[in-house]
């Protein structure tokens, strides 16, 4: 495999990135009571392994997100229905290793969108927006157990490779998670 002659950097078009009926934008603050449930619901934050942000700290967080895209820590967007702009959930890539060319991503779907697909949407929307930036590997880390979301990478398809020991979660506890990765013409 050749090495692409600039490492890949998180970026995202300012219009996002659009399969079907999916939209992935940056969040905007018109956008912030929509995705606010995915952190303030226990159930999925715990899925999401999301932080716990009220409403003050999400809105302070979208001024930031463009500089962590740039730093390649996290590019954090918005799903919203084509039709309607109507947030949906989100996804995110995060924790780029530009050298090596691997990426990891992170998705949640609202419960109202929940069973139409759009999970595995927006994960493989995220792996191959991150192969158009010049990324080589795309993992996907789901905590143990959740099946559900097992499904969504696997439907996006992802493989399966194994189980990796005490991860980090944002509250700071240390969980095991299962590894999925998606590589380049998968």
């Amino acid at each position: 495999m050749s090495r692409p002659l600039q490492l890949p950097k998180l970026s995202v078009p300012s219009e996002g990135i659009r399969a079907g009926d999916v939209i992935l934008r940056f969040p905007s603050l018109e956008d912030v009571d929509g995705i606010l449930p995915a952190f303030t619901d226990p159930e999925l934050r715990e899925a999401g392994n999301l932080p716990a942000f009220g409403r003050e700290e999400l809105v302070g967080s979208i001024q930031e997100l463009p500089s962590l895209a740039e730093s390649g820590r996290l590019l954090a967007l918005a799903a919203l229905d084509a039709r309607t702009e109507e947030v949906i959930g989100g996804g995110t890539l995060h924790h780029l290793d530009a050298e090596r060319g691997i990426v990891e991503i992170g998705y949640f779907v609202l419960p109202h969108a929940r069973g139409q697909g759009l999970g595995s949407s927006i994960a493989r929307m995220l792996a191959e927006h991150a192969f158009s930036l010049g990324v080589e590997r795309v993992a996907a880390y789901v905590n143990v157990g959740n099946t559900p979301s097992e499904r969504v990478v696997e439907r996006a398809g992802f493989t399966r490779e194994g189980v990796v020991r005490s991860l980090p979660k944002p509250d700071g506890r240390r969980v095991d998670k299962t590894l999925f990765s998606l590589l380049p013409g998968e």
